[in-house]
């Protein structure tokens, strides 16, 4: 259980009156004391021999119980730490963040804007100039991101071609001011994949979007090129409002759009 699960179980365990210590994601004697009394206050709703298992199996179980009792399925209260158990975390987690639900994500559209004007691949120099000699500059980015190759190494700021740049500085102040510095480095946003590379597009001939800076990619390790929805980080529920800023800036997703590279996002149109 990460930091936010464990809010959410304090939370949980606060509602069933059995904490009455602080919302500190901390799983310590206090929280796992509650979760002892709000199992044997509700035992019939437990497995037989709950009692038995480990601390953090019986917390898994109290959060499982939890989302269950919030019309959220987290799957049988068995303990377990499992895709299902981890969807129902974060949905609790939008849930006593945001006083609502999530929403059915895979029911909602990919958005289909265009309020920059962002060209399509095919034109990108009668915009953007030629490859690999882009007007570049600094965006500062609300939150410290470490560089995916080398996580040692941080920096505060993107650099972009200037022509994206205010858009980019409203998507980032957007993700920042929804999620928050610590939710970002849960969800691994803070690994920053580069902007700007002059390069030809990895498996084709044509230019990469990042040779005019006006691409950026994402945590490479848990959204590689080739890797489609089954298996990439960035298709997760919990992403929604990350792509829903993006994309409401015309920004596209070759994720959300085409099944692979979810790492990557372009200011540019398919």
């Amino acid at each position: 259980m990460n930091k936010t699960a464990v809010k959410s179980l304090q939370r949980i365990l606060r509602e069933a009156e059995a904490y009455s210590g602080e919302i500190d994601g901390l799983r310590g004697p206090l929280t796992n004391g509650a979760v002892d009394s709000m199992i044997e206050a509700r035992g019939d709703e437990f497995p037989d021999g709950t009692e038995r298992w480990s601390a953090r199996r019986r917390a898994v179980a109290c959060l499982q119980r939890g989302a269950l009792d919030r019309e959220i399925d987290a799957g049988p209260v068995d303990g377990l730490w499992g895709p299902q158990t981890e969807f129902a975390a974060d949905a609790l987690a939008t849930l006593f963040e945001t006083g609502a639900p999530p929403p059915d994500w895979r029911d909602q559209p990919v958005l289909d804007v265009n309020p920059n004007d962002w060209p399509r691949e095919s034109v990108l120099e009668e915009s953007f100039g030629s490859p690999c000699e882009a007007r570049l500059v600094q965006v500062p980015c609300p939150w410290t991101l470490s560089l995916a190759w080398d996580l040692r190494q941080t920096t505060e700021h993107i650099g972009c071609h200037e022509r994206v740049a205010e858009s980019l500085r409203r998507v980032l102040q957007r993700v920042y001011d929804h999620y928050g510095e610590e939710r970002l480095r849960e969800l691994r946003l803070n690994r920053y994949g580069g902007c700007y590379n002059c390069r030809r597009k990895r498996g084709g001939s044509s230019w990469s979007t990042h040779a005019w800076g006006v691409a950026i990619d994402w945590d490479p390790d848990q959204n590689k090129l080739r890797w489609g929805r089954d298996r990439a980080r960035l298709a997760r529920p919990e992403y929604e409002a990350w792509w829903q800023f993006w994309e409401e800036e015309g920004w596209v997703s070759l994720g959300r759009a085409r099944n692979f590279d979810w790492m990557h996002v372009q200011a540019a149109k398919l």
